[in-house]
């Protein structure tokens, strides 16, 4: 009996078409391999399960009976042909078949057997008929329709997008090889498909707008019922119409989007990727079309002109940028016009009558072309180089300083060296002509040894005028400031300096009253005797010296005015510079550290005072030293 049954199942597993036995219960007992094959389940998996499970849930029942009890009941009316359902599959896909139930035996002993069959599966109709047509003509008719079917059918197969057709069920009925490849499974799945059976709600409203009669349009994602393949898809669904302008269904043409996607997506990205770029460039970029008006602008560039990016779109240079507008157009119609770009021009704000503070700018333009060659219109880079061109200016000015420094430092150690080596030659000779005739026992000469000692005071006052100088860097120089005449300073120390006058006339033009400071009386001497000796250095012998003493308010102002070579005035405003040596003054000709008016102005507006000159080259000078008197001292 065993070897019987398994006899019968290899028997039944060769069979074509799908077969499915169940019990009275309508319980699954057995299925064929091409049954597996239709509704992708495994014998054992679908055993004991009720057949209904092979059916959509709304076909389950038909007029209160099961659809197998209704079918089994019209077995006499149907006369054993099969009925058209929908079947469903394991993963929910419905397909389209011919069904044909039959029994046998009885009470529990009742077997049901289910026979199905695709509709694709069903062979085409044989090109020619049976019977020959009886006329000639007739049989030229039936020949040029053969040609044009098969000319139809090589145009179909061979076309580069997929098609298909449905009829209203709505149930695929034919297909191209292209259309399969797309979907990624087989002619023989996709073949009676129900369409609305996928579960898309955009492929359903297609399908049901082109059974209305109208065309529509489908693009999404298309998952295989099998390979669970993704291809991107787009369908354009139109509808079929018969003989009498019915639609009998509709047709589908659809194209694998996946390299249109795919580009679209690089494009999309390298699209992100340049505008982050744009938008965080740390320069300003910024778009102008053939007619001059901005399209787009970065965040830089906006700040840079003063607008928001906003308010540029669509207006020229001249509406955005005011009075520095038409020079910038002309920049931009010359790039137009030429099609040569302009780099790196430097443009100063201030120049173009820009309002609001100074800024320079270096501007590049260049030709934006399409790829045909046409210019579409001029790229814009904006570069705000102030703070650049600030730090270079800065740069400038203290390489200047250095190199000014330098040279100072140099002549100053010309002029130290000279100035040192001038009293200490002669102060030798002296000493050595008295130790000489001190060695011979004869008499000395006072006149020697006055000579040796100014020599040695003039040394002394060099060396106190570098050290006071290095005070005066350090902030050491002391003062040690007392109630003073300086009237009878002024008078003393012209009277000390009686013998350096040479062939120089000294006048001193005395106050009608006391002149009282709170002053140093040390330092305040100091400065007297720099600027009287000065003037006996920079005037011709026999010039007048006038020296002037008088009150103004609450100050007393000392004038030493001289008939000198006089100082240039755009120097004038450095003689209280440390070592500075007017251009007109040969180090030669004029002895000094040029340290004399720089301690002078530090001792003066350490005493609350001011010290000024007023002078012209060939016509003498003029040294004015202002000081609070001791009455006004707290003013």
């Amino acid at each position: 009996m065993a070897g019987a049954n398994a006899e019968l199942s290899a028997w039944l597993d060769a069979a074509v078409d799908p077969l499915v036995a169940c019990d009275a219960n309508e319980r699954v007992c057995f299925l064929n391999r091409a049954a597996e094959r239709l509704f992708a389940w495994k014998r054992e998996d679908l055993q004991g399960q009720p057949v209904s499970r092979l059916f959509p849930e709304r076909m389950r029942r038909h007029e209160g009976q099961s659809l197998v009890r209704y079918l089994l009941s019209r077995g006499d009316a149907l006369e054993g042909r099969p009925t058209r359902v929908f079947a469903s599959r394991r993963d929910g896909v419905e397909i389209l078949v011919e069904l044909t139930v039959g029994t046998s035996g009885q009470g529990d002993d009742e077997r049901i057997v289910l026979s199905l069959r695709r509709l694709h599966e069903v062979i085409d109709t044989l090109r020619e008929p049976l019977e020959h047509p009886r006329h000639a003509g007739a049989a030229r008719l039936v020949e040029t329709r053969a040609r044009g079917e098969d000319l139809y059918r090589l145009v179909v197969e061979n076309a580069p997008l997929g098609i298909f057709h449905y009829d209203t069920s709505p149930v695929i009925t034919a297909c191209n090889e292209r259309f399969v490849t797309i979907l990624g499974a087989t002619k023989r799945i996709i073949v009676g498909l129900n369409l609305l059976s996928l579960r898309d709600e955009g492929m359903m409203r297609c399908v049901r707008e082109t059974l209305a009669g109208r065309s529509a349009d489908y693009e999404g994602d298309y998952v295989s019922v099998t390979g669970h393949k993704v291809t991107p898809v787009h369908v354009r669904f139109a509808p079929c119409y018969n003989d009498a302008g019915i639609v009998e269904g509709g047709v589908g043409i659809v194209e694998d989007v996946s390299q249109r996607r795919f580009a679209e997506r690089e494009r999309d990205e390298s699209l992100a990727l340049l505008t982050m770029l744009f938008d965080s460039a740390p320069v300003g970029l910024g778009f102008v079309d053939a007619r001059l008006r901005y399209v787009r602008v970065n965040e830089r560039l906006a700040r840079i002109n003063g607008r928001p990016a906003e308010e540029h779109l669509g207006k020229d240079p001249h509406q955005v940028l005011g009075p520095g507008g038409p020079a910038v157009e002309e920049m931009l119609r010359r790039v137009l016009e030429t099609g040569e770009p302009v780099v790196e021009e430097e443009v100063d704000t201030k120049v173009m009558g820009v309002p609001g503070p100074r800024r320079l700018l270096a501007g590049s333009c260049y030709p934006v072309r399409a790829p045909d060659g046409r210019t579409l219109g001029v790229g814009v880079l904006v570069e705000d180089i102030t703070q650049r061109k600030l730090a270079e200016e800065e740069r400038e000015r203290l390489y200047h300083e250095a190199q000014q420094a330098i040279r100072v430092r140099d002549d100053f150690l010309s002029i130290a060296s000279h100035e040192l080596k001038t009293p200490l030659t002669p102060l030798s000779l002296r000493l050595a002509t008295l130790e000489r005739r001190l060695e011979r026992g004869e008499s000395v000469d006072p006149t020697l040894l006055r000579h040796a000692r100014q020599h040695l005071l003039r040394m002394t006052g060099l060396i106190n005028d570098l050290l006071d100088a290095s005070r005066i860097e350090a902030g050491r120089l002391a003062l040690h400031p007392q109630a003073t005449r300086m009237d009878s300073l002024v008078e003393h120390v012209l009277q000390a300096m009686d013998a350096q006058r040479g062939g120089h006339e000294l006048r001193y033009q005395r106050p009608e009253n006391a002149v009282q400071v709170f002053a140093d009386p040390y330092r305040l001497e100091q400065v007297i005797s720099n600027l009287v000796e000065n003037a006996f250095k920079y005037s011709p012998d026999g010039g007048v010296i006038q020296v002037t003493l008088e009150t103004h308010g609450e100050l007393a102002l000392l004038s030493v005015k001289d008939p000198g070579i006089g100082i240039p005035e755009d120097q004038q405003r450095m003689l209280f510079e440390r070592y500075f040596r007017a251009r007109n003054v040969s180090s030669r000709s004029y002895g000094g550290l040029g340290l004399g008016l720089y301690i002078s102005r530090d001792i003066v507006e350490r005493h609350g005072g001011r010290i000024w000159v007023e002078s012209q080259v060939g016509q003498g000078s003029t040294f004015h030293v202002a000081l609070p008197l001791l009455s006004g001292t707290s003013a």
